[in-house]
């Protein structure tokens, strides 16, 4: 990736992953940054419980149901008495049936109190006209529960058919991997100190733009990308 600093024009060039949602190799990474983010926090969680959330069977992948579908789990943990929840960490989660329909689900670790499953499934039938909701306990091992939600940040690129795996990351496309609510919000990012990277030639700070991003290697197949020339 290269960014140019806006004041003096200086250019220079960043390592980044190629951010493609069906990528192993940038799932894997975005795995470990998102687990040594979270740990601690998860591993001190004196409510920690699993949620599912499902939705309806559709046709096909749609950015459209994705982005009704966040706007579903807004509302829900907006509502009473979900909005007192301690931290919330959701994953959506897209697998395909034996029937060649595409099914939704929801996956989310919280910490909290507890809230009656037929309580849940009412309130969340009411804003997704979808009733089937699962919730557990975690009691002994939070570690393997962050683990076992982040496991479907590494679905993205489990289809079989390259068709469904396109439209998989169009339909995600602007979505965040990992949904992050109340405490669990920015956890990292508020905890840590921030220094901004100074232009080396002017010495600016908060002056650069991206102007550029080339993947310089085919993650997948693993051979170099040869650009066309312009």
């Amino acid at each position: 990736m290269t960014i140019q600093c806006f004041r003096c024009g200086h250019q220079h060039q960043v390592l980044a992953g190629s951010r493609d949602r069906t990528c192993p190799a940038c799932a894997s990474e975005l795995y470990r940054r998102v687990f040594l983010r979270y740990q601690g926090r998860i591993s001190d969680a004196k409510n920690l419980k699993f949620l599912t959330l499902t939705w309806k069977p559709v046709l096909k992948q749609d950015s459209d149901i994705v982005a009704a579908i966040g706007r579903a789990l807004n509302r829900f943990l907006h509502r009473h008495p979900y909005h007192h929840w301690k931290g919330v960490l959701a994953v959506l989660e897209c697998k395909k049936t034996a029937y060649n329909w595409f099914y939704y689900h929801v996956h989310c670790l919280f910490d909290g109190f507890s809230v009656p499953q037929g309580q849940i499934s009412h309130d969340w039938r009411e804003i997704s006209g979808f009733s089937i909701v699962w919730v557990k306990a975690i009691s002994r091992t939070p570690k393997k529960a962050l683990r076992y939600i982040l496991k479907y940040v590494l679905k993205g690129f489990a289809f079989d058919d390259s068709k469904d795996r396109s439209d998989f990351k169009e339909s995600m496309r602007g979505v965040h991997y990992v949904r992050s609510y109340a405490d669990f919000y920015d956890l990292s990012y508020h905890a840590a100190s921030h220094v901004y990277f100074p232009c080396p030639e002017c010495g600016a700070i908060k002056s650069w733009i991206v102007v550029d991003f080339c993947n310089l290697v085919d993650l997948l197949e693993g051979i170099p990308y040869d650009p066309p020339n312009s």
